[in-house]
């Protein structure tokens, strides 16, 4: 069996004949270049009509429907950038679409999958992380039938088995083999991309409002000083949540690096590293401190594993202070009062002490999520049932400032050990076990042959960390995110070992499940 990257007459649309020398380099040229055609005409669109954003909408799903035409698999990699782009919401809420067109991103997905089954003969597939998320969400089913408010917790799991569950295993049937993980990829890193720089566009007063709506502002402001007046506005992309943008930049970055110093080809390397500047100053005007952690955090373990020398490390981040103090002198400041982490966790601060305001309620959320933990610590309270739970916690521990208010746990960990209990954590922990383990072999075994499809391993497997230690700020929300990043990262898992170990220049088959 054949995969994207050989040019046998299944894969030319279903021209029959053998493949000769001059349809092998029409193959060559229409791999992956087709995504960045997609993107570059849908950029062309977005400067021709600017304040026409119906027209660029219906320009690019053009462009993209022809693309789609000529080759089904490519429906794959459009829904990828449709997911994350938030392209299908933004059209809905602030261009007066029906509801309905949020379900473009799984039709697409779907229609890659049926001219699989169907006109390839593949089988459909679910790896082990698969029974690990379908377990995980059997479980959170299980808590919130037993809540104390099972219509709402209901009500707010239906969301987590179709934007997540269903998203999820999709995903991993549509995206198969390396060249179009690849492809998914590269249209997942310029979107981000796109998107950063649309945030420095604003920054810089190039593009005036909210970008046709993927560029949203927070009402948040960042101040030039302690006590100064006016400020930096913080930027929140297009689902208009600065942190939880920050987080999704963030997971991205690893992606774009790996394929930056790995990929074979010289045109996509610099596509990529160009692509990680884009995404790093986009995620900087978030003036996000978690996602500074988590990258941070990322890197050690990363050093930690032998993937990244210290030295290479060390450089590295010298080089990112120096910039980011130069030309970012607000962002560096804003990230300097990390330091006052300890202290808020020794207890609210009071009029002596300087410490941030928002530390001292993340110890509050956390403090109260792990005693509703504690309380039931088998299935939880139920989905999207803690912030019930949160004002009782607060008042008992005296944090008047935030009582009357919902709160979510806003850390993963503690979100998920409040709302799903033990079986919810662990079932989560064998998602991500199940996750890694594949990419790590993977790496493992390309890394002498296929240096490509190991640094592709490689950032998927770091992309899934970030996830993991930006999660220590930020609880469960906005899953489809979480769901996209983990599918493509269970879609890479499954590339075969004659993929990781044949020579660039041979045909790739394609995987078997692990």
């Amino acid at each position: 069996m054949t995969d994207l990257a050989q040019p046998t007459s299944a894969l030319r649309d279903g021209v029959p004949g053998g493949s000769t020398s001059a349809g092998f380099a029409i193959e060559r040229l229409r791999r992956w270049p087709a995504i960045a055609a997609i993107m570059a005409v849908a950029a062309m669109c977005g400067a021709v009509s600017a304040g026409h954003p119906p027209v660029v909408l219906g320009l690019v799903a053009l462009v993209a429907g022809l693309a789609i035409l000529a080759r089904p698999q490519r429906g794959a990699v459009v829904a990828v950038a449709l997911a994350f782009s938030n392209a299908t919401v933004i059209a809905s809420s602030k261009y007066g679409l029906p509801e309905a067109v949020a379900l473009v991103i799984p039709l697409l997905l779907l229609v890659v999958v049926a001219y699989d089954v169907c006109t390839r003969r593949l089988p459909l597939r679910l790896p082990r992380s698969g029974l690990w998320a379908v377990a995980f969400v059997l479980v959170e089913l299980l808590g919130a039938l037993t809540s104390r408010d099972p219509t709402a917790s209901i009500q707010a799991w239906t969301g987590v088995f179709t934007e997540g569950l269903v998203m999820f295993l999709l995903l991993t049937n549509a995206v198969r083999g390396f060249e179009l993980v690849r492809a998914a990829t590269i249209a997942l890193v310029m979107t981000a991309a796109l998107l950063g720089t649309v945030s420095v566009a604003q920054n810089i007063g190039v593009i005036n409002g909210d970008a046709g709506g993927f560029g949203k502002v927070s009402n948040a402001v960042i101040a030039q000083g302690d006590h100064g007046v006016g400020g930096s506005q913080r930027r929140a992309g297009p689902i208009g949540e600065q942190n939880r943008w920050a987080q999704d930049l963030a997971v991205v970055l690893p992606l774009a690096v790996a394929m930056a110093l790995t990929d074979r080809s010289r045109l996509v390397r610099r596509a990529m590293g160009a692509s990680a500047i884009g995404i790093g100053a986009g995620m900087v005007l978030t003036f996000s401190r978690g996602a500074v952690v988590g990258l941070i955090l990322t890197a050690l373990i990363a050093v930690f594993a032998g993937w990244i020398r210290p030295r290479v490390a060390l450089s590295a981040a010298a080089v990112v202070v120096v910039v980011l103090v130069a030309g970012a002198p607000v962002f560096a400041s804003r990230a300097s009062t990390l330091a006052e982490v300890p202290s808020a966790f020794r207890g609210p601060s009071d009029s002596s002490q300087a410490t941030d305001g928002s530390f001292d309620n993340r110890a509050v959320e956390g403090s109260a999520a792990f005693a509703v933990f504690s309380r039931h610590p088998l299935l939880g309270v139920g989905t999207g049932q803690f912030p019930t739970y949160f004002q009782d916690e607060a008042r008992r521990l005296g944090a008047p400032r935030i009582v009357g208010v919902n709160r979510e746990a806003h850390s993963l960990y503690l979100g998920l050990a409040a709302e799903t209990g033990l079986l919810g954590l662990l079932t989560f922990a064998g998602l991500i076990v199940a996750l890694q383990g594949p990419l790590v072999r993977l790496r493992r075994r390309a890394t002498a042959r296929r240096p490509d499809v190991a640094g592709l391993a490689t950032g998927y497997a770091l992309a899934v960390t970030t996830y993991l230690t930006t999660g220590i700020f930020l609880h469960f929300a906005y899953i489809r995110y979480f769901w996209l990043f983990i599918g493509l990262a269970a879609a890479m898992g499954m590339v075969s070992s004659s993929d990781a170990s044949a020579d660039p220049s041979s045909p790739l088959t394609l995987e078997k499940v692990p």
